[in-house]
């Protein structure tokens, strides 16, 4: 194997896309459920003033169809009104949107159907059992032992308001104040969150990408192997004809 020194090209596309194949690529799943946990933390407030008051309406209805012995049945389009699936089908579709485009922003936007067929080459026990036990693994356990200690930090210093609404009354309090507290808190975790994802991801993206670096001889096989391939030959040809 090649020196890491002598490493010094960036990887070209046909080694990046096999080291993706090869599952070699982090994904930025975690940045991804931070982005769509955030934009529904945002929209929730909006979210709940516009579907509360349905709410009350449908479960006063409801409970008045209940106790009426004449009343007809309750029907359950009318039970959940577009007046409370509208604007969930709406939070619902931002927050997965969000996710989306976080995943395509740091993943990168192409399909290949290869990816999904499975690859029963890449299963090796004594592989697998030698990436359990080595370094890399033993620093991904402290670094994820380091992001929960920060949000279970977050969390601790975003709640002393929330603790302290509730204690200073004997009745559990209930209202704005509690809303915006425990908003507070969420959005605090959430953010951390995103912080602690991001770096996890932004550390993993560039340990992969200097792992899959090529040293100019690698550069130059792998151009002439893609000089030898039929189908390049053809397309060169065809483009000499149009020329």
């Amino acid at each position: 194997m090649a020196d890491a020194a002598d490493r010094t090209l960036p990887a070209s596309p046909r080694r990046r896309e096999a080291a993706r194949r090869a599952g070699m690529m982090p994904a930025a799943a975690l940045p991804a459920w931070a982005a769509g946990a955030a934009t529904t933390l945002l929209l929730l407030p909006a979210w709940g003033r516009a579907t509360l008051p349905a709410a009350a309406d449908m479960v006063r209805d409801a409970t008045r169809a209940g106790m009426s012995p004449r009343a007809a049945p309750v029907e359950w389009a009318a039970v959940t009104p577009a007046a409370i699936l509208l604007p969930t089908i709406g939070l619902v579709l931002a927050s997965a949107g969000a996710s989306l485009a976080v995943r395509f922003i740091l993943d990168g936007l192409s399909w290949e159907p290869g990816r999904v067929a499975p690859d029963l080459q890449r299963i090796d026990l004594l592989a697998g059992l030698r990436r359990i036990f080595s370094g890399a693994t033993l620093g991904a356990v402290v670094g994820s032992g380091c992001g929960l200690a920060a949000l279970v930090a977050a969390a601790t210093l975003a709640s002393g308001p929330l603790v302290a609404l509730f204690a200073a009354s004997a009745v559990p309090a209930a209202g704005p104040q509690a809303w915006a507290a425990a908003c507070h808190v969420l959005l605090a975790l959430v953010a951390t969150a995103a912080v602690v994802a991001a770096a996890q991801w932004g550390l993993a993206r560039l340990r992969f990408e200097r792992r899959i670096r090529m040293t100019p001889q690698e550069f130059a096989d792998e151009a002439k192997s893609m000089q030898a391939d039929p189908k390049v030959r053809l397309l060169q040809q065809r483009r000499r004809r149009v020329a």
